[in-house]
């Protein structure tokens, strides 16, 4: 991207940056949506959107959702994505995930932090508050990653490898020492250690130089599965973590605009989605509900999103039904 194609900001401005494709545009509005609604000042952010091929019809909605809740818009940022066409992706993930990495190059210098938030997100916490949190000292702000167990396979302690599903990026740090550069050149030198997108590549860059955030701040469905990978967390923080989550993140395939879902709180998608002209969720039918429970995995699924929505009640949590 040319110097006078490159990005600024007031600079007092919160500066949001999500990459979608036209398939996770309706959900990326959502996230949106979420996050302006739980924030105390949301004429500072300023929300960008690194573009896949999202539909001028998807961009109309998503600006016209937001102005709604006190932005000025989506800029909607086109750039030479060429160099991720031939980078394996995995699942249900597609080359777009891979967009964060060139984040630093769409801002000019006066722009020195940037958050950045997948798709299948929802903000439930000011964002104001994570904004302000100071990682002058480190490269990145994130939380340490509770599902899986793919930093076995790169190689580094668990304590190390974070979720990259949230990322505060300290833009001077990440220009001044080339991370773009040194991810791309990780992916492609260490295919034997590298069992998701982008995530051990930036794992196997940053793993020392990242600053370990509150749990509520990437709440991830590892939350609900109490192992070793929550051992290390003080039993205050994974209850804050789990009963006030400040970013709900829903990782893997467990979507919750899918027809029949297990997170215990999908309903949080429902909350901000059906305030939407358009809501993009799926309306189940019974004949829906007895396909997914026909196997023993889904009905312990089941089981599990049924104690925790229990649980959710007894602490006084309203969950969103509709």
């Amino acid at each position: 991207m040319s110097d006078d194609q490159r990005r600024t900001l007031p600079a007092d401005a919160v500066g949001i940056v999500a990459s979608s494709d036209d398939n996770y545009a309706p959900h990326l509005t959502v996230l949106f949506h979420s996050l302006l609604a739980n924030c105390s000042a949301p004429e500072r952010v300023s929300l960008f959107c690194l573009d896949g091929g999202i539909s001028d019809e998807n961009k109309t909605r998503m600006s016209q959702e937001v102005q709604k809740l006190g932005a000025t818009g989506v800029d909607f940022v086109t750039f030479n994505s060429d160099r991720y066409d031939n980078l394996p992706t995995i699942k249900h993930i597609t080359s777009s995930a891979y967009y964060r990495i060139s984040i630093p190059e769409i801002f000019d210098d006066s722009v020195h932090k940037v958050l950045y938030l997948d798709c299948d997100m929802i903000v439930k916490g000011d964002i104001i508050e994570l904004w302000e949190t100071d990682i002058s000292d480190f490269h990145v702000g994130a939380v340490e990653n509770l599902s899986g167990h793919t930093y076995k396979k790169l190689g580094i302690p668990q304590n190390e490898y974070f979720n990259s599903g949230m990322l505060l990026i300290n833009l001077d740090l990440w220009r001044s020492d080339g991370i773009p550069e040194k991810v791309f050149k990780f992916k492609k030198e260490n295919p034997d250690r590298i069992s998701t997108n982008d995530q051990c590549a930036l794992n196997g860059v940053l793993h020392d130089k990242w600053k370990h955030l509150h749990l509520k701040w990437n709440h991830q469905t590892g939350l609900y599965r109490p192992d070793e990978q929550t051992a290390a967390f003080s039993q205050s923080e994974v209850a804050e973590a789990t009963l006030s989550p400040g970013i709900i993140h829903y990782i893997g395939w467990d979507k919750p605009w899918r027809k029949v879902r297990f997170h215990p709180l999908a309903g949080e998608y429902d909350r901000f989605a059906d305030k939407l002209d358009a809501s993009p969720r799926s309306q189940p039918a019974f004949v829906d509900y007895l396909k997914a429970y026909a196997s023993v995995s889904r009905l312990k699924k089941l089981r599990r999103q049924l104690k925790w929505q229990a649980w959710y009640r007894k602490q006084g949590y309203d969950l969103y039904h509709k």
